[in-house]
């Protein structure tokens, strides 16, 4: 994932996959936690086993929805980022447009997926699963209650994925490259020492910034309240404490999948060059060599003859004869 190398499909998709999986129950206990849904349990530890514990609603549709919409936002944002470069355009403005655009596009489509997903969190709630959520939001608000909660989510989200963008490229360029050539000893683990610092910054930075938008979205998705309504009932009954509310396990929800995809995207990468499984333009380019190889074979060979051809040719032109 560093600015400038070939983005390739097939590891974004692995590094955001594998992370949904394993922080799927940490997204439920942020979502529960942001909601204000009760968590109800004679002990501590008995709440605990509601937030972090199964059952596991909708995990699967949930885990499709993370890792499609990470997977399409870093490498979508990347690529972009080199397209534009390669035209000329500015750091800031190959950086931000591309993660702008992606973002705002991902969290338009996959609104009915996150709503209804957010939804099945409720310990009381009574639907099966994602499909028979979605069916419940479409018969009682609409076609339109699939994306209540989209300006918020918007907000909060293209803004986490812009400054993670952000944070990511410019630790790249902070960070010191790897001194050990690709596959010699040592060059593995200074590229993850460096995608681990990388992967925290820009996944706290981003979970921290939007916390508050994560808030009033749920709220939403709770009371299917307008998005002004929700913050000023939030405001009168909370005050600005709402702003950090299930903060803690915002930043670990949001902060750890953000982090471990940046971190996992970057391993498998680094994984798949040393094996030698090329991106589809180096794949490209590798099918180009073996021509370019024969052609060059070709001239070499024809070389010789050419310069035995030459005195010959000298000799004919003295003679005022012509070389055939």
């Amino acid at each position: 994932m560093a600015p400038g190398a070939q983005v390739d499909l097939i590891s974004y998709l692995s590094g955001a996959g594998l992370a949904a999986l394993v922080n799927f129950p940490l997204w439920k206990a942020a979502a529960i936690g942001q909601s204000g849904f009760t968590a109800q349990g004679p002990t501590f530890f008995a709440r605990l086993k509601v937030l972090l514990g199964p059952p596991y609603k909708g995990v699967a549709a949930t885990l499709f929805g993370m890792t499609w919409a990470r997977a399409a936002i870093f490498y979508c944002a990347d690529a972009g980022r080199d397209r534009m470069l390669a035209l000329g355009a500015s750091p800031a403005a190959a950086t931000a447009l591309p993660a702008v655009g992606i973002s705002t596009l991902v969290q338009v489509v996959n609104q009915p997926i996150v709503r209804g997903t957010i939804t099945i969190q409720d310990p009381s709630s009574r639907h099966a699963g994602l499909v028979a959520a979605l069916r419940h939001i479409h018969a009682t608000r609409g076609v339109s209650g699939l994306w209540h909660g989209t300006v918020p989510a918007v907000a909060k989200t293209v803004p986490k994925y812009v400054v993670a963008i952000w944070v990511k490229d410019a630790m790249q360029e902070l960070l010191p490259k790897p001194t050990a050539p690709p596959g010699a000893p040592g060059h593995r683990s200074q590229v993850l020492q460096a995608s681990a610092v990388k992967s925290i910054a820009a996944g706290v930075a981003g979970a921290a910034l939007t916390n508050p938008l994560d808030v009033i979205r749920n709220e939403m998705f709770k009371t299917d309240e307008a998005l002004g309504e929700t913050t000023r009932r939030l405001l009168r009954r909370e005050g600005a404490s709402f702003l950090w509310r299930g903060m803690a396990r915002n930043l670990v929800a949001v902060a750890a999948p953000i982090g471990m995809t940046i971190f996992l995207t970057d391993a498998i990468v680094d994984y798949r060059s040393s094996r030698g499984v090329a991106s589809p333009a180096a794949s490209a380019s590798a099918a180009t060599a073996p021509a370019a190889s024969a052609a060059a074979s070709a001239a070499a060979a024809a070389a010789p003859a050419a310069a035995a051809a030459s005195p010959a040719a000298a000799a004919a032109s003295e003679r005022g004869l012509r070389p055939i």
